[in-house]
């Protein structure tokens, strides 16, 4: 999965922290190498400290493309790896606005094929388990995936384990989110669940309606489906009697 149709468009979440640990910072860079070697485009935060700048810095060493997504508020001090100016080329940047979060992070998974998750502080937990649930909620339904640098996201599988274990996860963990240890890992295994979908980025363009409308459009066509059958029945009945 080099060329062509099938680059992929991958949402990556991770810290923005300067006193983030060197670990987690090499295989942000590592995640940012991969990414680019494999032609799939880095759609991130637009940070340049911590995961976010050190994935930037990987993708942008190995001539890979990079998708920036940046509130308004954290465009101070030169906290945005792009610039308006470095936004040419094969970067791009996006600036949102608004009280919150909101629209940035919708702006993160539109039209991604998927998604990962490095280490990183409330903001990725924001991020990370927002499209967790809507995952598990058939609005999400793109592959996930945890890179556990140095077991940092095993608690979090316990943690899910132990919810679907007393019933309170109405699905399977790994139907939810998937743990792995390498970065390498992660983008193969989201390689893997695409392919099992069939096709690569540029023949999926044109049914994606934005971060989870596969999803939805099968909740939508389960429920028409039952009601189409109790429509039919309610008919069949009537003119029996």
């Amino acid at each position: 999965m080099t060329t062509g149709d099938n680059n992929l468009r991958l949402c990556c979440y991770g810290s923005s922290s300067s006193a983030t640990p060197v670990a987690f910072l090499e295989e942000a860079y590592s995640l940012g190498k991969v990414l680019a070697e494999r032609n799939h485009i880095c759609v991130n935060g637009g940070g340049k400290n911590g995961c976010m700048g050190k994935m930037n810095d990987g993708c942008n060493d190995h001539g890979g493309i990079i998708n920036a997504v940046i509130h308004e508020m954290f465009v101070l001090d030169g906290a945005e790896y792009l610039s308006a100016e470095g936004s040419s080329g094969r970067h791009s940047l996006i600036v949102t606005t608004g009280p919150n979060l909101k629209e940035r992070k919708e702006k993160l998974v539109e039209g991604c094929d998927g998604i990962i998750v490095l280490p990183g502080g409330t903001g990725t937990f924001d991020e990370l388990f927002e499209m967790v649930s809507q995952r598990c909620l058939g609005i999400f339904s793109k592959p996930i995936v945890c890179v556990s640098v140095d077991g940092f996201y095993d608690e979090v599988e316990r943690l899910l384990k132990r919810a679907e274990k007393d019933k309170l996860l109405h699905v399977k963990v790994e139907d939810c989110v998937k743990i792995v240890k390498t970065s390498k890992e992660a983008v193969e295994w989201i390689e893997a669940q695409v392919g099992k979908e069939g096709g690569g980025a540029g023949s999926r363009a044109k049914t994606r309606g934005g971060s989870g409308g596969n999803g939805i459009f099968r909740e939508y066509g389960r429920t028409l489906g039952v009601l189409a059958v109790g429509f039919g029945l309610g008919v069949f009945f009537a003119r029996r009697k």
